[in-house]
């Protein structure tokens, strides 16, 4: 199963540490997010051709305003550095054969290996107190554009998408995702009424008590994953 089938549900906060080293205004940090809010409100949104394209392949059209649409390019460097990475492969392997061996059904065992993964890593990052006030800032910032970018959601979407957005900027926590029971409920949430990969209540536990115990490990690797990122993005660049 390639990675990209769960792509939507990337790191929210990993894509913000990437960018902060290079002083990033609040715009561009507001790019970084865009992709996954819209995958987060379920916002199927537009290239700039006009193209339909699910959230985890949305494209930085000409209508977005200022540094925001060279945020969602970066956003995408940044899903590919990661997904492509020795790390995410061998760790959501492991991830996914724990869950199947503690008795999870194979759809929901591969969509919250991937999910819960990069939950959890983001609960390592932001437990720095700088790094969850620069998620803060980006949701703002996207509340803030919430009008603007409306457009890149098909019209029967738009309300959804400037309602979703702006609850998302009110409500959700990333420190969150540091709690394994959290990151199982948002995984329930994530994959409700998709048949295929459906998390159902009576397999919750199991999955709480696997990501408990992959925890620790994961956050011990958070610091060396960001910076391979960083690295990656970096060198693609100058390849480019």
């Amino acid at each position: 199963m390639s990675p990209r089938r769960y792509a939507r549900w990337v790191n929210l906060v990993g894509h913000v540490a990437a960018a902060l080293p290079d002083g990033p205004s609040p715009e561009f940090l507001a790019g970084c997010v865009l992709p996954d809010v819209a995958a987060i409100c379920r916002v199927r949104l537009t290239g700039p051709m006009g193209a339909s394209t699910d959230a985890s392949r949305a494209s930085a059209g000409p209508s977005l305003p200022g540094g925001i649409a060279a945020g969602v390019a970066f956003h995408h460097e940044c899903d590919h550095a990661f997904h492509s990475s020795p790390w995410f492969n061998r760790e959501n392997v492991r991830l996914r054969d724990a869950l199947l061996a503690a008795g999870v059904d194979r759809g929901p065992a591969r969509a919250t290996a991937h999910a819960g993964l990069e939950m959890l890593l983001d609960g390592a990052l932001v437990e720095d107190p700088r790094l969850d006030g620069h998620v803060r800032v980006a949701l703002e910032t996207l509340d803030a554009h919430a009008g603007a970018i409306a457009a890149l959601a098909a019209p029967p979407g738009q309300e959804r998408w400037v309602v979703g957005v702006r609850r998302i900027a009110d409500s959700l926590d990333p420190a969150g995702y540091a709690d394994p029971a959290s990151v199982t409920l948002r995984v329930q949430r994530m994959t409700a009424g998709r048949a295929r990969i459906e998390l159902h209540a009576d397999q919750a536990a199991a999955v709480t008590a696997v990501l408990a115990g992959a925890r620790p490990g994961i956050a011990a690797d958070a610091h060396a994953v960001l910076a391979g990122v960083r690295r990656d993005v970096a060198a693609h660049r100058v390849e480019e």
